[in-house]
């Protein structure tokens, strides 16, 4: 992750400065209310402390959704309110059948992020920056499965996938970022958003050894996000 985040540190100043280059001298009109919905694509990360009763890397990478919905106070300052969600069955681990049968490990992950807080903004010609200081309130859930693929000796048994344990959690959350959106009248097209999300929850374990429940999970993930904007209400 620490080489990964210079990347985009450096590929969203290029694209800010860029906007700026290409701005014209007529500003985009700041409406009353902003809507935005489109693609998220999030890491996924946490650090268990020593007493969880399982040692697991999960799949870093989600593929999800998300929505927001902006009040503008005036040209500059507005408060959003914020929704991202990822849902998912990756595979991270597999071994195919041969005359012994084979398995795979696959996550069921829906992971939800809400969050509300101020949103600074400055239009430049027909493209809008922003940036946002946003708290809310996180739940995870992972649901870890074994499939038995049949190899020629078939001993798979029953249940098939079978449960090895499940994890759910809900807690605090805080995300910052920022990002540019293209402008034209009425709607819209989010460039390129990208936030860094903080979350600290209180999970509970069950599974095959004894479930441990009340302890910390903390999460330190990005999210990179695009999708379509539309604007509404009279012009500030």
């Amino acid at each position: 992750m620490r080489k990964i985040m210079p990347k985009l540190a450096v590929s969203l100043a290029l694209l800010l400065a860029t906007t700026v280059c290409v701005a014209s001298r007529a500003s985009a009109q700041t409406t009353r209310f902003n809507v935005f919905g489109g693609y998220s694509y999030g890491t996924s990360s946490a650090n268990l402390p020593d007493e969880a009763p399982f040692n697991l890397t999960f799949p870093t990478s989600l593929n999800g959704y998300s929505a927001a919905f902006t009040f503008n106070l005036n040209n500059h300052l507005g408060l959003e309110a914020n929704f991202t969600g990822y849902n998912g069955s990756p595979t991270f681990a597999s071994e195919l059948p041969t005359t012994e049968d084979g398995y795979r490990d696959f996550d069921n992950q829906s992971v939800y992020v809400y969050t509300f807080g101020p949103r600074l903004s400055q239009n430049l010609g027909d493209f809008t920056v922003f940036t946002h200081f946003l708290v809310g309130g996180t739940h995870a859930n992972h649901t870890l499965k074994e499939a038995c693929i049949p190899g020629t000796s078939d001993t798979c048994g029953t249940p098939n996938p079978e449960v090895v344990f499940s994890q759910t959690g809900s807690g605090f959350a805080f995300k910052t970022g920022g990002g540019v959106d293209w402008n034209h009248g009425r709607w819209g097209i989010r460039i390129l958003e990208v936030d860094y999300v903080h979350s600290q929850m209180l999970s509970a374990f069950t599974g095959e050894e004894a479930p441990i429940s009340g302890f910390a999970t903390t999460g330190n993930n990005f999210e990179l996000t695009t999708g379509i904007t539309f604007n509404f209400g009279h012009s500030l």
